[in-house]
């Protein structure tokens, strides 16, 4: 769906496609003569200027420019044979500890524990960062604090269409799952669910409570009876978190009253 939309606003997508060679543009055409002529600035066409980017499957492709996007990795080499374990990055406690007591890590590099997935992970966004920075910073002056969890969120804008993804939005094993496709609007929503609990979501063109959606899976909340409601109407999710919610106590509403259902 995501890619239907870029080439709806003139953007070719290649998946399945890896990008064996990046070479300047003309490179082992024209000659010796015009190689000279072009290392001396004395002009050459326009097909020797720029970038040729060689796919797979034979296909080349030019270009001014080339943007290789390979996400983020941990740098945490320099800790081989320190005696601090680390996994996909610096392995912590609830408390942002290492292995080693009086050493913490935060951030993009720690991998901590999420409650929603039972799992350690690696989850490089703002938001995470911000907050094992404040769990840590606590710890390592004597206040003791634990963290809550770490958010798995993705909330992207491809050329003006929004997508998004929160906790396991893949599922997990015996779950349940409910989709809505509007393939001709461009749209959709889907949610997964653990028992009563919805333990995943993810959306593509559907913004409408996005916020909701984080804050289900985030507070783990028990739907009770509105569950079977999602499944059979996926978009009642406004209706689903004011109901059950707000009858487990959660602070909501402008005045920041408790209300209870």
């Amino acid at each position: 769906m995501i890619r239907d939309w870029c080439e709806t606003q003139g953007v070719q997508v290649f998946t399945g496609t890896k990008v064996e060679a990046i070479e300047p543009a003309g490179q082992g055409g024209g000659g010796i003569v015009s190689k000279i002529a072009g290392a001396l600035g004395l002009g050459g066409s326009d097909e020797d200027k720029g970038l040729t980017v060689r796919l797979s499957g034979g296909r080349s492709v030019k270009a001014d420019l080339v943007i290789s996007a390979t996400g983020v990795r941990p740098a945490i080499g320099f800790l081989k044979d320190s005696g601090i374990t680390c996994l996909l990055g610096v392995l912590t406690d609830e408390h942002l500890q290492t292995n080693v007591p009086g050493v913490y890590a935060a951030g993009d590099c720690a991998e901590a524990f999420d409650k929603v997935s039972g799992k350690t992970i690696v989850s490089a966004i703002q938001p995470n960062a911000a907050e094992q920075a404040r769990v840590a910073a606590l710890n390592m002056v004597g206040q003791t604090a634990e963290l809550k969890g770490v958010t798995q969120i993705n909330v992207l804008d491809t050329l003006g269409l929004i997508s998004t993804s929160f906790g396991n939005w893949e599922g997990v094993p015996g779950g349940e799952h409910v989709e809505l496709t509007d393939t001709a609007g461009g749209r959709h929503l889907s949610l997964q669910f653990k028992g009563d609990v919805m333990v995943g979501c993810n959306s593509v063109g559907w913004t409408e409570h996005v916020g909701v959606m984080r804050g289900l899976v985030e507070g783990q909340v028990h739907l009770g009876p509105w569950k079977d409601s999602l499944m059979a109407d996926p978009t009642r999710l406004m209706d689903a978190y004011l109901g059950a919610a707000q009858g487990q106590g959660h602070w909501s509403g402008a005045d920041d009253t408790r209300r209870r259902a």
